[in-house]
């Protein structure tokens, strides 16, 4: 298992189907559902990321950036101690494991994975 690399790429998109076309196209990524507002894409079984749909989006909170860690709870404290803070709880991604985006000091988002067991 490697950790603290990006393990996922998450695009905020309006429209699924649109952003589906525009990046099957552009790179020949292959999708399939995760839940009612995601596809995730990737290359056959090769993961890289998701399309999440929105209502509105955020300018500059897309993509985000996720890292696969052995430790989310630790890793939380130790972004708090450097200076950074964890605005919202861990939460459960259904068949992944655990999820939270932490904030470097200059308010970034850092996505961190731990994957289930």
């Amino acid at each position: 298992m490697v950790l603290n690399r990006i393990c996922h790429i998450e695009f905020q998109v309006t429209d699924i189907a649109r952003a589906q076309r525009f990046f099957e196209g552009l790179f020949g990524w292959t999708f399939r559902p995760f839940h009612d507002d995601m596809v995730v894409f990737g290359f056959g079984d090769e993961h890289i990321g998701g399309l999440q749909r929105v209502d509105v989006l955020t300018t500059g909170s897309s993509p985000s950036i996720w890292f696969r860690v052995e430790d989310i709870d630790a890793l939380i404290a130790k972004a708090v101690a450097l200076g950074g803070s964890a605005p919202e709880p861990k939460h459960p991604v259904p068949g992944v494991g655990h999820s939270v985006a932490v904030r470097d000091p200059d308010g970034n988002p850092v996505g961190l994975v731990q994957y289930a067991a």
